[in-house]
């Protein structure tokens, strides 16, 4: 068993109880007492990064509003109302840009940006915003699913950690854990990264954390809202966790016997 430090990571922000990518939500995270906070970022048609999951805001808009993020100016995005469909109390609230999350990330806490939007395009502009906000390599984090988009990152900011984000479950079948695990190590040993996001704590054993350790690397795991799972995370000595309800884990690895 270890005691090390685990890093709470609000999933989209503290979005059981806020709209998900949203100030309040980050807000509400921090509050709640997490370490980093999440979001998922695109570029826009006019070259903004804004924070939003999906390619477009028919999901988490007020009346189903479709406008694909890409192809649309950041004053037209900024137009949705992005807070109601969550509850009635976050009506008005809008979409925010990389720029706004950044200006209201406490002084010890930080920041893991997903990147959703694979062109060159957002990494330039990633970089252009990351050298204006000077913010401090070690409180960001970056994450993305596609393993080019990891490589570009790494090669463009060596500073800052950056994590490749694995799915245990494909589209049609359960990926046995063998093959998982192999498919997942043979993918870490050719990027340059600096560890991996996982979305499954059922497959997270004690091999598995060993074996990324032997090669220097960090876990994350996303998706974990269970007390049971916490714990068993944390004691197998995981380096963050990510959850929709960081008050809520914070109580479960506080109050456990993880921490005796």
């Amino acid at each position: 068993m270890t005691n090390k430090k685990i890093y709470i990571v609000a999933h989209r922000g503290a979005s059981d109880d806020a709209p998900e990518n949203t100030i309040p939500s980050f807000q509400k995270a921090f509050a709640e007492g997490a370490d980093f906070i999440e979001g998922d970022f695109w570029l826009t048609n006019d070259n903004h990064i804004v924070c939003i999951h999906d390619s477009d805001t028919k999901r988490t808009s007020k009346r189903g509003t479709k406008l694909n993020v890409v192809k649309t100016k950041l004053s037209e995005l900024k137009s949705v109302d992005v807070g109601s469909w969550k509850n009635p109390q976050f009506k008005g609230t809008s979409i925010p840009t990389l720029e706004e999350i950044i200006d209201i990330i406490p002084a010890d806490r930080g920041l893991f940006i997903e990147i959703k939007d694979d062109r060159k395009e957002f990494l330039i502009k990633l970089s252009e915003t990351l050298k204006n906000k000077k913010l401090s390599p070690d409180r960001l984090r970056i994450i993305a699913f596609n393993p080019d988009t990891i490589i570009s990152a790494k090669k463009l900011f060596p500073e800052i950690k950056t994590y490749w984000l694995f799915e245990w479950f494909s589209s049609k079948r359960k990926c046995l854990n063998g093959i998982a695990h192999k498919r997942l190590m043979h993918t870490l040993k050719k990027l340059n990264c600096d560890g991996v996001d996982l979305n499954n704590a059922l497959y997270i054993d004690n091999n598995l954390v060993e074996s990324l350790k032997e090669l220097g690397l960090e876990l994350c795991v996303y998706n974990v809202e269970s007390s049971a799972d916490a714990v068993r995370l944390a004691k197998l000595g995981v380096d963050y966790i990510t959850t929709n309800s960081p008050a809520k884990i914070i109580d479960y690895l506080n109050s456990s016997i993880y921490l005796e």
